[in-house]
């Protein structure tokens, strides 16, 4: 800093005497010191201008050679910086100037300052004026071209590049100057070993290059030589980032291919033919279809229809192929060849209303026909079945209106189908008419009905007994669009089950005779005698009367008992306490039991709830369990009855006998009727035992083992819901 401040009267009277521009510049480019030439020369106060920077002043094209030329001289690549430029006057007109510029350093060498010398340039010849303007335009087509421009000598070393090629590179310019061509390109993933063999590329060729973030281009570069007096100066690099060109080409080829390959491995056949000469040329086929009939590509391109089907076939297919050359859209057709039908549809291609081409596709639909015609049959043989049944079937629509009915139906209910077809079946008494909207709005939700029992209206009036499946009809979407409903006549069969309940109560009543007349006659003679003592003296016998009083009591018990179970009765379901059922039941049968040596236990695991059942049925099937279980036992026995829950939904009463057991083969017929293990037994008690459980929506398992007893487990549900 000293030697600046030395020179410095020397040269504020250099700047104030001399009629040259001349400033002192600061290394970041700020104007230190300017002398009045100057400040006519810019048009701006020595104020204004020290508080601005260098780059304001000068034509913006131009300020990045300023800006390197500063670099430079920093750096002592060269001595001095010397151009005509053009300079931003105040009043916004550009004037040409001879730019000087150096730099002053300190007795260390040491970079202090930047000294600017600037003459206007006031005398142009034409010749000199014109020069400058093509330079100008000249480095106008550089910087602003689109295009990659890199200038080098004929050794390679980079001269220039204009924005574009440095922007393509990924690099600045002066990252790139000086630099060696064959030292950055590489081609074929191999650096080149010299410039030369970039240089002499004479055609259009390409280079891959690698940009400072490490990804890689592809450049399609022109080599223009630079000719100076005839000889070769340098060449400028022409390039254009084809990078995504050559993607977008190889996608191209590779969708190209993919196309070729999906038209070739296609189950079905595409083809196209054009009319030439009157003639139906094939321009294109292939496919697997192709192969499967026996050709190859080869045999159908360039052939006409007659060069390779028979003449009868072809002049079929020709037919066809007249349509689609004529313009009629979505022709179809079947065509046989050596064991294979397939499905041939052709389209017109049109350009501006001109018919270019025809292109068809071709569906192998062998097996389909195959299909058909299996279908066929089996609708065939299903119409059979459903019009030789002996159960009734009924298709309706979704607002319950017949849509067909088989010949059982009209046996069975006497209503022919022309009579039903298109309205609601009539076969609902008034009062289950509320059943038909049950049934359907079920239905509808996509539920099935099956084994529902009741009694529909025949059309004579007479009711009959029925077991009814009603199942939704689906289309292939899932949607339902209709029901069908298979009812079958059970008349005879609930007669049937009807009297072989009567004869099932019948025996349990003859056998409970016996332990009733026992049972019966003990509180009697207890009476017969206390009225006997009554008749001579009352005196002190009062306690008498509650003992004649509970033993009339018992007998009224045990008669009511016995007529609940011997009595018929129609079924009732509602709310009862099962507890109060089996003690009820244990009280009937104690003195029977207590006759055959034979100890009842009844325990509760936990609290039972009440159920929805029918008491008198339940009643008529723990008596049957139990005196079962008494006769399986050949002396002094035990019978328990355990109730608990199981799970949420169902009670569990268990029978527990420690009798003679039942051999593993008979117990699968066991509820057969007429089948027994008793001499003299029918086979119709444990039947009805199975159907009161069915009937109550439970389940009975038997177990047993001979000589240790069997175990008979009832699960009866907890309705929330009477039974239907």
């Amino acid at each position: 800093m000293n030697n600046q401040s030395e020179m410095e009267p020397s040269f504020d009277a250099m700047l104030d005497f001399t009629t040259m521009g001349m400033a002192l510049i600061s290394l970041e480019g700020h104007w230190l010191k300017v002398n009045r030439s100057l400040c006519d020369i810019l048009g701006y106060s020595e104020r204004e201008l020290l508080t601005t920077h260098v780059e304001m002043f000068v034509e913006p094209t131009q300020v990045r050679y300023i800006n390197r030329s500063m670099k430079d001289l920093l750096h002592s690549e060269i001595p001095t910086y010397q151009e005509q430029i053009s300079i931003l006057h105040k009043d916004l007109s550009l004037r040409s100037v001879d730019w000087r510029m150096s730099v002053i350093r300190d007795a260390d060498n040491l970079p202090v300052t930047f000294l600017v010398q600037i003459n206007v340039v006031s005398q142009q010849s034409d010749i000199e004026r014109k020069l400058a303007e093509s330079e100008q335009r000249y480095k106008s087509l550089i910087e602003h071209n689109p295009a990659g421009i890199l200038t080098c000598d004929i050794h390679g070393r980079i001269q220039g590049v204009n924005p574009a090629m440095a922007r393509i590179l990924g690099y600045s310019e002066d990252e790139l100057i000086s630099q060696y061509i064959h030292h950055i390109f590489l081609q074929n993933n191999v650096k080149f070993d010299r410039a030369a063999g970039i240089l002499m590329q004479n055609d259009n060729y390409m280079l891959e290059f690698q940009q400072e973030n490490g990804e890689r281009i592809d450049l399609g570069v022109k080599n223009v030589p630079i000719i100076v007096n005839d000889t070769l100066d340098g060449v400028y690099l022409i390039a254009k980032d084809i990078t995504q060109f050559n993607r977008d080409r190889e996608s191209l080829r590779i969708a190209q291919q993919d196309l070729h390959d999906t038209v070739r491995r296609q189950q079905g056949m595409t083809l196209k033919f054009r009319k030439i000469n009157a003639n139906f040329i094939h321009t294109l086929c292939d496919g697997e279809l192709l192969y499967r009939l026996g050709f190859k590509p080869t045999h159908i391109i360039g052939n006409t229809l007659h060069d390779i089907w028979p003449t009868i076939l072809a002049n079929s297919i020709e037919a066809h192929y007249h349509r689609a050359w004529l313009g009629e859209e979505n022709v179809m057709f079947e065509t046989t060849f050596r064991g294979i039908t397939y499905l041939t549809s052709l389209r017109p291609i049109k350009e501006n209303e001109r018919m270019v081409e025809v292109i068809g596709s071709c569906v192998d639909i062998t097996e389909r026909k195959r299909m058909e015609t299996e279908l066929r049959e089996t609708k065939e043989l299903l119409e059979s079945i459903i019009n030789n049944t002996t159960d009734a079937i009924c298709v309706c629509d979704l607002n319950a209106r017949v849509i067909s009915i088989n010949a059982a139906h009209e046996h069975i209910f006497g209503w022919s189908q022309e009579e039903l077809i298109g309205h609601q079946l009539p076969i609902y008494p008034d009062n289950l008419e509320y059943e038909r909207k049950e049934l359907y709005d079920k239905l509808k939700s996509g539920k099935q009905i099956s084994g529902m029992e009741s009694v529909r209206l025949r059309k004579d009036g007479q009711l009959i007994h029925v077991s009814i499946t009603k199942t939704p009809i689906r289309s292939e979407k899932g949607d339902i669009f209709g029901f069908a409903e298979i009812t079958r006549d059970i008349t005879e069969r609930k007669q049937t089950e009807e009297l072989l309940r009567k004869s099932d109560k019948l025996s349990v009543a003859g056998q409970l005779a016996a332990g009733l007349a026992h049972e019966i006659r003990n509180p009697l003679t207890s009476l017969r005698g206390f009225l006997q003592l009554l008749q001579h003296d009352l005196r002190d016998k009062r306690h008498y009367f509650d003992i004649m009083l509970s033993e009339l009591d018992r007998i009224n018990f045990i008669v009511s008992e016995f007529l609940v179970i011997a009595k018929p009765e129609a079924i009732v379901y509602k709310k009862s306490d099962l507890v109060m059922i089996l003690q009820s039941v244990i009280a009937l049968l104690d003195t029977q039991a207590v006759l055959c040596n034979v100890e009842l236990i009844l325990e509760f695991q936990s609290d039972i709830p009440e159920i929805t059942c029918s008491e008198m049925h339940l009643k008529q099937l723990f008596i049957n369990l139990i005196k079962n279980a008494m006769e399986a036992i050949p002396k002094d026995g035990q019978i328990k009855l355990l109730v608990s829950l199981h799970g949420e939904d169902q009670i569990r009463v268990r029978t527990q006998d420690n009798g003679c057991g039942i051999p593993e083969e008979r117990l699968k017929q066991l509820g057969e009727p007429f089948y027994t293990t008793k001499e003299k037994g029918t086979g119709l008690g444990l039947m009805m035992c199975f159907k009161i459980v069915e009937a109550h929506k439970g389940t009975m398992y038997i177990q047993s083992q001979v000589g240790y007893g069997t175990t008979i487990d009832v699960f009866l549900p907890r309705y929330t819901e009477e039974p239907n």
